[in-house]
């Protein structure tokens, strides 16, 4: 194994499968011709009587599989697979693990392929995942490995791109400056002696300090430095408050990562335009309601919870670890403005679980709040593609620290 295929592996992170059926819901089960031969040679009709005659299988529309080695679908009228069966697979059930598609075969484990290796996460779609339940990853190496090659196999001509990386727009970034960065981040956020706020806030001071030392057009060649030149930030933080503009763009966001039904009806693949999105409203909408943003931050959430801070900070650890919040993966965000995202993503994810507790009239957030939106917001931005419009329109409206300092004093 070269350097680059080294597979680095997250500390603090844990998963078992615990045999809940939850993760096999809200999505679609892609195959590729090679799963779809195997799993359609089977007569599933005569091993269940409820899948007689019916169309279990469907070929993909050439947008649908674009740019993937994936064929075909397995068929679902309520987002729901069929082959989950009392909370099981059908399919492992009756032809053992190796028989079901590689996708299902994969889950929870991901891979971003760098300079310096392979980072390997896994999705917050999955329940144990989110309760952190099951074996430390640092000990799943051989399984972790395995799940790598199948990962190469569906995807063979995947790579990639790191050579685009920004601190901010114009200001380039080498990738070895990149990782003196995140290694500052990944500091930063483990100062658990802090509330998540207050590490945050100290993410976004270091990374404004980073941009203001360094001229457009220069290389970041102080990357890594001491976030104590951040001490004298903009301004001080008490009474800060949401401008018009930052209440369209979280009310656009929760739309794109909490849509309603219409929406995941009529985009197959959901592409983020800010035209479609940006429509000019400052609510967020849950069924039957319709709230204020306002109204949603002053509900209690529950900052004193140690279970709900550390389910939320393993979040945030694995987006910045995995690399999924910016540059290659993400429309080749710059790195602040990237990063920026994640604070608005984080925002989203309190005032939305505040939604849902106020819409069931709940006296505060609760844990199964939190869980719910983060399963949400993480199947929602495992499926948006960021287009080079919309990478460039979030450049010009995020890459401000004041912007996310206002957002994360709403908190």
């Amino acid at each position: 194994m070269s350097n680059t295929d080294e597979i680095h592996i997250p500390e603090g992170i844990n998963y078992d499968c615990q045999g809940c059926g939850v993760c096999c819901s809200g999505w679609s089960v892609n195959m590729d011709e090679e799963d779809y031969k195997r799993v359609s040679s089977v007569d599933w009709g005569e091993l269940r009587s409820e899948y007689k005659g019916r169309k279990m299988f469907r070929e993909l529309k050439p947008h649908e599989k674009a740019g993937t080695a994936y064929t075909h679908r397995i068929v679902s009228s309520d987002d729901t697979c069929p082959f989950l069966v009392d909370k099981l697979c059908f399919i492992h059930g009756q032809k053992g693990g190796t028989f079901k598609p590689t996708i299902c075969q994969q889950f929870p484990y991901a891979f971003t392929e760098t300079p310096s290796g392979v980072y390997a996460t896994v999705s917050f779609v999955s329940m144990a995942v989110l309760y952190n339940q099951g074996t430390p990853l640092l000990e799943q190496r051989d399984t972790i490995n395995k799940k790598f090659s199948e990962f190469k196999r569906l995807h063979p001509e995947y790579k990639a791109d790191w050579s685009k990386i920004q601190l901010s727009v114009e200001q380039p970034l080498s990738w070895e400056q990149y990782m003196q960065h995140e290694s500052v981040l990944l500091g930063l956020l483990a100062e658990k002696s802090k509330s998540l706020k207050e590490r945050l806030s100290a993410c976004c001071d270091y990374l404004a300090a980073e941009m203001a030392k360094t001229p457009r057009g220069a290389s970041t060649a102080n990357a890594g430095k001491s976030p104590e030149a951040s001490a004298s930030a903009e301004h001080n933080r008490a009474g800060l408050s949401l401008n018009k503009l930052d209440k369209h763009l979280l009310a656009a966001f929760h739309r794109m990562y909490f849509p309603k039904r219409f929406y995941r009806a009529h985009f197959n693949v959901p592409k983020f335009w800010l035209g479609v999105w940006f429509n000019g409203s400052t609510v967020f909408e849950f069924p039957g309601e319709v709230y204020a943003i306002d109204q949603l931050a002053e509900y209690p959430f529950p900052d004193d919870d140690l279970e709900v801070d550390d389910m939320l900070f393993r979040y945030l650890y694995s987006l910045i670890f995995g690399k999924k919040y910016f540059g290659s993966g993400f429309g080749h965000l710059s790195l602040i403005t990237g990063f920026h995202h994640m604070i608005l993503a984080y925002a989203l994810i309190r005032l939305h679980a505040r939604g849902m507790a106020k819409a069931r009239k709940a006296p505060k957030v609760s844990l199964i709040d939190v869980v719910s939106t983060l399963k949400h917001i993480e199947t929602q931005m495992g499926e948006i593609m960021l287009g080079p419009y919309a990478a460039s329109t979030l450049e010009l409206l995020l890459q401000y620290p004041s912007r996310a300092r206002r957002i994360l004093a709403i908190q």
